[in-house]
């Protein structure tokens, strides 16, 4: 049926899957292998270690004894918000821009729309972003130029994200209509 091919001295068969090692279980397989519950001694620690070089650091502390060092010694004060480091100072409010200031924010943000836009401006006279778009609002042709982008980018979506958008816009309404 099966001829080897000139010169083959034998054929290479796998009759079976290699040895695997036991698919890992609780019980001890030597000791509780007819044995289906674990049997532990009634009123005892039972310790059992990883097998592994012991490390001084794994030692569960109930077996240090007292006064061992490697012990984790906790205060015994309660810890509240108020003792606690922040983690970022609070950020003080700025007032330092003045009328004259705003006016030239205006200014320069309607003479050269492209070179001073918010973030240039807010660079430029040290305060937020958010502080130039109330201090000064854009052209009426920018403002149209960036409908028009955005038009560009809604035509993009698919149906599912303009549905999304429209249940968005829809309960941002009906939140503001229940809280007012």
């Amino acid at each position: 049926m099966w001829r080897r091919a000139p010169g083959q001295m034998s054929w290479r068969s796998y009759s079976h899957k290699g040895a695997t090692s036991r698919f890992p279980t609780k019980f001890n397989p030597v000791r509780s292998a007819s044995n289906p519950k674990i049997q532990l001694p009634k009123g005892k620690l039972v310790y059992n270690p990883a097998p592994s070089a012991p490390n001084p650091y794994n030692t569960p502390a109930a077996f240090l004894p007292k006064d061992s060092s490697r012990k984790v010694k906790y205060d015994d004060k309660a810890y509240s918000v108020e003792d606690m480091p922040l983690l970022q100072p609070e950020p003080s409010k700025k007032y330092h821009l003045t009328e004259e200031d705003v006016i030239k924010i205006q200014e320069l943000r309607n003479s050269d729309p492209e070179k001073w836009t918010r973030r240039a401006l807010a660079k430029e006279f040290n305060c937020s972003e958010f502080f130039i778009s109330l201090a000064s609002e854009p052209r009426q042709d920018q403002k149209e130029e960036m409908d028009r982008r955005l038009q560009v980018i809604k035509s993009l979506w698919t149906e599912n994200r303009a549905r999304e958008r429209r249940n968005r816009q829809r309960r941002r309404e009906l939140w503001l209509r229940d809280g007012y």
